[in-house]
């Protein structure tokens, strides 16, 4: 059985071919190609295979859209738009829920463990320490003290994890932000 005949140029001759066919061949690789069809059998064979295919595109008839076809894409555009504005309008109230949520949390469990703490000093400290508040304010210095104490203690992991809160809110104001409706730097169309 014999092996196929390739030809050493065929890719240069392939293009070559493919630009004379759309008119774009410089003339001096249109007269390469000319030379080189000449005496290659199966460059020839393709550039007759090329011509034939190219006749047919340009015999074949243009098509267009079917009726209604602008205006159905055009409603499918805008329930689409709809439907991101919904979305988006309910993940901006929902993040700016949690993050009223956390804080109004954050505030009671404050006021919540200064009240414990308050309670478990006891009377000594309770006397010590409302001596020591009275010249600058009772609610000052008692959440003053929590705070201090509270950040002694659980600091590192606290400030963890209010970290992570925020990271997770800023992320999801930024995707909101950049996936917000009518924003065009996404893609070319709106």
């Amino acid at each position: 059985m014999e092996e196929p005949v390739k030809c050493d140029f065929g890719e240069q001759t392939s293009l070559w071919m493919s630009l004379s066919l759309d008119g774009l061949l410089e003339i001096d690789d249109q007269r390469q190609l000319q030379q080189h069809l000449a005496v290659c059998p199966v460059c020839q064979s393709e550039w007759q295979a090329m011509q034939q295919v190219s006749v047919l595109l340009e015999s074949a008839e243009m098509v267009g859209p079917p009726l209604g076809f602008a205006t159905r894409v055009e409603r499918r555009l805008a329930v689409k738009t709809q439907r991101k504005k919904q979305a988006f309008g309910g993940l901006a109230v929902l993040t700016s829920s949690l993050s009223l949520a956390g804080v109004t949390i954050g505030a009671v469990v404050l006021i919540a463990l200064g009240v414990l703490i308050w309670q478990w000093i006891g009377p000594q400290g309770a006397s010590a320490l409302s001596q020591v508040a009275a010249g600058v304010g009772l609610v000052g210095k008692g959440a003053t003290f929590f705070l201090w104490e509270l950040l002694v203690r659980y600091g590192p992991p606290l400030l963890v994890v209010v970290g992570i809160g925020l990271a997770v809110l800023v992320g999801i104001w930024t995707w909101l932000f950049v996936n917000r409706p009518g924003n065009t730097r996404r893609n070319g169309y709106a």
